[in-house]
């Protein structure tokens, strides 16, 4: 039996500055699905804040983990085969990973993550 995926699969990035965009698709065998909504699968909230705090660590150099979580949204329900934009921003001067899913003009969930400092 192969393990499930638990990531989501990138489509495309562009990276500038302390600013990082992802186009994803959420696959349609990820991990957090079974029992997850058997009749209806929803990418878990703690999941879409693990990403973001994931992608940014490999591609801005931020902390992975954060200790505080401000102003977050969820606005509308990530399902299987979705794709949506991540839009990620280190604010370096207040140690904060600003992140927000999106699809074109729908917003599916946003927030401020108080990073950790480093080691």
């Amino acid at each position: 039996m192969s393990a499930r995926r638990t990531g989501p699969a990138i489509l495309d990035e562009r990276r500038d500055g302390d600013e990082c965009t992802l186009q994803l698709q959420v696959p349609d065998d990820l991990a957090y699905f079974p029992g997850h909504f058997p009749q209806a699968p929803v990418l878990p909230g703690a999941v879409q804040i693990a990403w973001a705090l994931q992608l940014a660590a490999s591609r801005l150099g931020t902390a992975p983990r954060c200790r505080e979580m401000e102003a977050l949204k969820f606005q509308r329900l990530l399902q299987p085969g979705g794709q949506v934009t991540l839009a990620l921003r280190h604010d370096r001067a207040r140690g904060k990973l600003h992140f927000a899913y999106r699809a074109g003009e729908t917003a599916y969930s946003s927030g401020r993550l108080v990073l950790e400092p480093h080691a």
